[in-house]
């Protein structure tokens, strides 16, 4: 269990140090933030189609529209130093929508599961390490910090049906991105790593709260959808851990 941490802290390390710099976006609109310094500037929304490999520039790109190709991946229509074309999913990160008001309810919920736990950590164990108290169970794991403000929620992980149930109060494991999109309406950002194309996170910032939750899904082959393999629950913005 330790090790599956460890893999999944990685990845969120290496999310957060790739957007260490990102600025706030735009309060309105759907933009843009390239993840690498170059990308493919591609003439259509076709990988077939000829394309220009660019510098990106370290802001955020207006995207007045978004399309599906026949794969069913995102392609991302941009203006880029006075270029015209079209970026793939990979590699962007995309700001969609506000701060969620369903994430709010499900970490209200997070919150009685998870205090349920420490009341009678029955089946978890527990340690502490640096002012960190981690609890960990088969398949899921929460660290908090008692403070003068009381306990502060850090890091939830799961991979785990019945706990993604249990501590969220709705099983999104293995549901497919339109189900994910249906029950907890638009993300507030969703980002694809670039040399991954199959992954998808779509991230809801709680609405009220510092914390943000990520549902992170991989399209297996012959799929044309994500399916919901960890959902996490961190304080602080999208890829922005504060642990």
């Amino acid at each position: 269990m330790a090790r599956k941490f460890l893999c999944v802290l990685l990845f969120v390390f290496v999310l957060s140090s790739q957007s260490q710099a990102i600025p706030n976006p735009p309060a309105k609109g759907q933009w843009a933030f390239p993840l690498e310094d170059t990308l493919r500037l591609y003439d259509r929304a076709d990988g077939t189609s000829d394309y220009e490999e660019i510098d990106m520039p370290g802001k955020w790109i207006s995207v007045p529209s978004a399309v599906r190709d026949r794969d069913n991946y995102l392609w991302y229509k941009v203006r880029i130093g006075g270029q015209n074309g079209w970026l793939p999913q990979n590699g962007i990160r995309l700001k969609m929508g506000g701060k969620s008001k369903s994430a709010a309810n499900i970490y209200r919920h997070y919150v009685k599961a998870r205090q349920k736990v420490m009341d009678n950590p029955r089946g978890w164990t527990r340690s502490t390490d640096d002012g960190i108290t981690t609890y960990s169970t088969d398949g899921g794991e929460f660290r908090i910090v008692r403070g003068n403000r009381g306990v502060q929620d850090v890091f939830f992980t799961t991979s785990d049906y019945r706990i993604c149930r249990e501590f969220l109060g709705v099983d999104l494991i293995d549901w497919s991105q339109p189900e994910v999109r249906s029950k907890l309406g638009t993300p507030t950002m969703r980002e694809t790593p670039y040399d991954d194309p199959e992954v998808s996170i779509l991230s809801f910032e709680v609405e009220g709260r510092n914390m943000t939750l990520s549902v992170l899904e991989r399209r297996e082959e012959g799929g044309t959808d994500g399916i919901v393999y960890r959902v996490e629950l961190y304080r602080g913005r999208t890829a922005e851990p504060e642990f």
